[in-house]
């Protein structure tokens, strides 16, 4: 199972980036029952993973409109139905609720009791009680370790960031007009049909606050960030302001996109995934040069660049100062060295941290990191979480931020919002 989901493979139509939020899409997607059943048509092995994984809810509902957590729960079930005699997870609690987590710490002791072989690929804190061999990767090499676990775990100190603060202000692109409030919300409320996904939130988030968006898998927290970033047309149906002006009055979604920098499990699989049709099947059917298009072409730098205007393989030439722009936050965060590298060809943190740099490359005043740091090791999340909270302390912004970790959170958090059931409960 690799570590990040995608269900691109099971669509007969295109897609874009906030469909999900659209719903015009008529019965073009397969639901969660759909794939599962293609997977294995067992009924009683598929109503004990789905069990299992709290999918039950989920059955009739098409993938596109699961959450990043959902999701993982989906690419979960496919791999235990597929019977395997040995079953491979790659980071497999990245995006999950600590609920779920603990339920897959379960699942995993019940398929080793089916004598099924299985090898975890995760961090030291999320190992498993029935795991009985332990190994770790050290430099390309692989270190049998103790049985005790003694020597698990790893001290990674925390890798400071080394901004020039001055120079950034000095070639920051964009002078974002006064604002006092970022975010208001009054008794919103989103609702597909019957199904309500948000029921009556009010939030006010101020300029300069620092907030942390909390809840389980499903809870309604990309679908209040999609109110945010103008991807939720249902946003005219509510009283939503932002940048204190209210939703509904001629902005454009493109006016509000330039003032946010976001980061998200489903914008980088749609960074992936490209701009054209024609790249995602080639993608998903591994053939790069379907329809002329080649991968190699879409390199590091590009990806970054693509920040500015709020697009994916834009062909936009930049200015000196843009380009400028572009390799100093590579070099801040220690990218840069990977420019002209295509980048499918990187690593699953590396590409979370090209994102990050493509958030700011426009500078914006707000911040949104939706579990920014999923696929990074200690090292780079401490890194990560060091340069969000320099930012924030040097260079005024407001940010929402989403994890599921208490560590991953930076330390400039001041504020918390709770959601459950699409409720805030704080």
């Amino acid at each position: 199972m690799q570590q990040q989901h995608d269900f691109r493979y099971a669509f007969e139509t295109k897609s874009y980036f906030g469909q999900r939020y659209d719903r015009n899409y008529s019965d073009n997607f397969p639901t969660v029952r759909d794939i599962l059943i293609k997977e294995n048509p067992n009924k009683l092995e598929l109503e004990k993973i789905v069990v299992q994984l709290n999918l039950g809810v989920k059955l009739e509902q098409p993938v596109i409109e699961l959450s990043n957590g959902e999701g993982k729960r989906l690419q979960l079930a496919l791999a235990l139905l597929a019977k395997p005699d040995v079953l491979i997870l790659d980071q497999p609690f990245i995006g999950l609720d600590t609920a779920t987590r603990n339920q897959l710490h379960d699942i995993v002791k019940d398929v080793k009791e089916q004598n099924i072989t299985v090898l975890i690929i995760t961090t030291s804190d999320e190992i498993p009680d029935c795991v009985d061999q332990l190994f770790r990767m050290e430099n390309g090499t692989i270190r049998v370790l103790d049985e005790n676990k003694d020597d698990v775990t790893v001290t990674v100190e925390a890798k400071e960031h080394t901004f020039d603060w001055d120079r950034l202000k000095e070639i920051a692109l964009t002078n974002v007009p006064y604002f006092d409030v970022a975010v208001q919300m009054n008794h919103a409320n989103i609702a597909f049909g019957d199904k309500k996904i948000l029921d009556d939130i009010s939030w006010t988030v101020k300029r300069g606050e620092h907030w942390a968006l909390l809840g389980a898998n499903g809870s309604g927290k990309s679908t209040l960030l999609s109110l945010i970033n103008a991807d939720n047309p249902q946003v005219y149906l509510n009283d939503v302001s932002l940048f204190d002006q209210k939703r509904g009055n001629g902005e454009s979604i493109w006016e509000i996109k330039k003032k946010i920098g976001y980061v998200s499990p489903e914008m980088h699989n749609h960074v992936l995934r490209g701009s054209s049709y024609i790249q995602s099947q080639a993608m998903a059917k591994n053939d790069f040069s379907l329809g002329g298009f080649s991968q190699d072409k879409t390199t590091c730098f590009e990806i970054v660049s693509s920040g500015l205007h709020d697009q994916v393989g834009s062909s936009t030439r930049l200015s000196t100062m843009q380009q400028k722009t572009v390799l100093y936050w590579m070099e801040a965060l220690d990218v840069l060295q990977l420019k002209q590298k295509a980048f499918y060809k990187t690593s699953l943190g590396q590409q979370r941290v090209l994102l990050l740099a493509r958030a700011l490359v426009k500078n914006p005043p707000v911040l949104i990191l939706d579990e920014p740091c999923q696929g990074l090791d200690k090292q780079q999340t401490n890194l990560f979480t060091s340069i969000v909270d320099g930012i924030c302390k040097h260079i005024e912004k407001t940010l929402i931020y989403v994890s599921h970790y208490d560590s991953d959170m930076p330390r400039c958090i001041d504020h918390k919002l709770v959601l459950e059931k699409g409720r805030v409960v704080n």
